[in-house]
């Protein structure tokens, strides 16, 4: 019934403006439908009509397809009176930090960004022995590599995309190309098609090295702990016995390209939300064939291996990982966060390789546009669209919210955005829009919402994901100035500082899921520590950091949240 509609506001529009003028018109004229999804435009004298959302994920305004984000040609605020503001402009800002991305933060050899220890000054080991101005990553002593190194590395990876879909600067296209042949070994090294590594670590990177204690190779047996492996000469993996604390040579081989190196087992959905969001936004913004191939090939793996195991993530040894069910009644997590993660990440594959296998696993499997297919297999499952579960996404749990998981909510936006992005069928968009804003966003009566929590990098994905367009309720102007004005406080370093949260704000309210204190005001950000990215973190934490200047988390929060503005056009060049 629905697409009976659109076809017959397409012959309407078509008659119309056929009727005006015996089928002929002049080049360049041009109408919108009452829904602003179809364009009506005079192209060789002849009237033809453009479906803008449905081809292009656009909608019309003024005779043409726009941008969802700028319909309507918002004035979006520029917060240039905020009193925690730096002295430094955006711009400057960026300028600076994607200087010292590329000489501090990224070794060649290691091809991720992450923070740096530089070396002491030989007096005061809380000053570098070089300036955090001159220093390069010849000069870092310890590099702060974990177990989240692929997120964290990745959403890098996709600020420089948006940066590249901003302004197509040689440069970006350097650095994109070098962090996705990053993404390729974190992809490659595991032996398995689709399968990322927690954590790599190559031989003979000053500052870095695989752990020594025989006891980080010894396999886990209930796989809910993460584990070291290392690839011997022949390129097989090696673990230890855990009675002897021997080396044992395995039969998964086949890794001769990376002898020498060690990784982590035991990949977790976090790894997937940051490799997935930047794969969308280089399918999505970088038109270098070398670059697309490459994006395709990734997410051909994972779409294949996402849909041969039922979304559930196999590792090396060939059982489930612990936090890689993706199908929505896993019980490991709430329905509608694993539902948002599993529609997103197949319809990118999807969308990206063109797989007929994964499309139709999209349609039939996750949508159920064919009637009931119980195509997951688990007990706990039953056929049913996935759209229905997102009102159940557990993002604000416990009394008060207090007992939420950040990493959830991070990971759920993350999800929202490349879903919406992806999606070109105006009823489903819609469904998730609407989740988007009443449920996930700013849901009502729910305590310390996301709409409250000072967060620059929600507030640009919801701008830019929310429903838009005749029949909306308008641009996010409070959320976008908000999000400027917490990059105007943004500090214009990423060394460690002395901060304590305002004690006159900072009150303990409840304790959250780990049992540390918070309380009930979301810090604004020239009241927050440097993290390895703020945004992924709890706004209402009451701890605060002591000054040490040889500490400097990478930029990659802030140039992700300004290179979106950029794009969205929330953000100007000249601010």
């Amino acid at each position: 019934m629905y697409r009976l509609s659109l076809l017959l506001m397409m012959w309407l529009a078509v008659s119309a403006c056929s009727s005006a003028n015996n089928a002929e018109c002049e080049n360049g004229q041009g109408s919108c439908s009452q829904d602003a999804l179809f364009l009506t435009i005079c192209q060789d004298g002849k009237w033809q009509t453009i479906d803008c959302m449905s081809e292009q994920g656009r909608l019309c305004e003024a005779g043409a397809c726009v941008e969802p984000a700028r319909f309507g040609s918002p004035a979006w605020g520029r917060c240039e009176t905020d009193p925690l503001a730096t002295p430094e402009s955006l711009h400057a800002k960026m300028i600076y930090y994607e200087a010292i991305a590329s000489r501090l933060h990224i070794h060649p050899v290691l091809k991720w960004i992450a923070g740096v220890i530089l070396p002491c000054d030989g007096a005061d080991c809380t000053t570098p022995g070089v300036a955090e101005d001159q220093a390069s990553y010849t000069d870092v002593e310890r590099w702060l590599s974990g177990e989240n190194d692929g997120l964290w590395s990745a959403l890098y990876l996709a600020a420089e995309a948006f940066r590249y879909g901003t302004t197509g600067e040689e440069e970006a296209l350097a650095v994109i190309k070098l962090l996705l042949a990053g993404e390729k070994d974190r992809l490659a090294i595991t032996g398995v098609a689709g399968v990322f590594t927690r954590q790599l670590i190559p031989p003979d990177v000053p500052g870095i090295e695989c752990p020594a204690d025989p006891v980080e190779y010894v396999p886990d047996i209930e796989k809910d702990d993460n584990q070291w492996v290392r690839v011997g000469s022949g390129g097989c993996v090696e673990v230890t016995d855990s009675q002897t604390l021997q080396w044992v040579t395995t039969d998964h081989c086949g890794l001769d390209d990376y002898a020498g190196y060690c990784w982590l087992d035991n990949v977790s959905q976090d790894e997937y939300a940051g490799h997935m969001f930047a794969l969308g936004a280089l399918y999505k913004l970088v038109d270098d064939q070398e670059v697309q191939a490459t994006v395709r090939e990734m997410l051909q793996q994972i779409g294949t291996h996402l849909v041969e195991n039922r979304l559930v993530i196999h590792d090396w040894d060939g059982r489930p990982v612990e936090h890689g069910r993706l199908y929505a009644m896993a019980l490991d997590n709430f329905p509608g966060f694993n539902a948002a993660m599993a529609l997103d990440y197949i319809k990118i594959c999807a969308t990206a390789t063109g797989d007929d296998d994964i499309q139709d696993f999209f349609d039939d499997c996750l949508l159920q546009k064919h009637g009931q297919l119980d195509c997951i297999q688990q007990p706990s499952e039953s056929p049913m669209a996935y759209t229905e579960h997102l009102t159940n996404s557990g993002l604000y749990v416990g009394v008060d919210s207090c007992m939420s998981n950040w990493n959830n909510i991070s990971m759920h936006f993350a999800s929202l955005h490349n879903l919406i992005w992806f999606e070109h069928d105006p009823e489903l968009r819609a469904k998730y829009q609407y989740h988007l804003q009443h449920e996930a966003f700013d849901p009502p009566d729910i305590p310390r919402p996301v709409v409250e929590q000072n967060n620059t990098w929600f507030n640009f994905i919801y701008a830019a994901q929310k429903a838009l367009g005749p029949d909306s309720d308008g641009p996010a102007l409070a959320a976008v100035k908000n999000g400027i004005c917490m990059l105007r406080q943004f500090p214009a370093s990423q060394h460690q500082p002395t901060l304590e949260c305002p004690p006159a704000k900072c009150q303990v309210s409840c304790s959250d899921r780990l049992d540390n204190d918070i309380g009930d005001y979301p810090r604004q950000i020239a009241e927050r520590c440097p993290g390895t990215f703020v945004w992924w973190g709890n706004p209402y934490d009451l701890r605060g950091c002591t000054e040490n200047k040889r500490v400097i988390r990478p930029p990659t929060d802030y140039l992700l949240a300004y290179w979106m503005g950029r794009y969205y056009g929330f953000i100007s060049e000249d601010m």
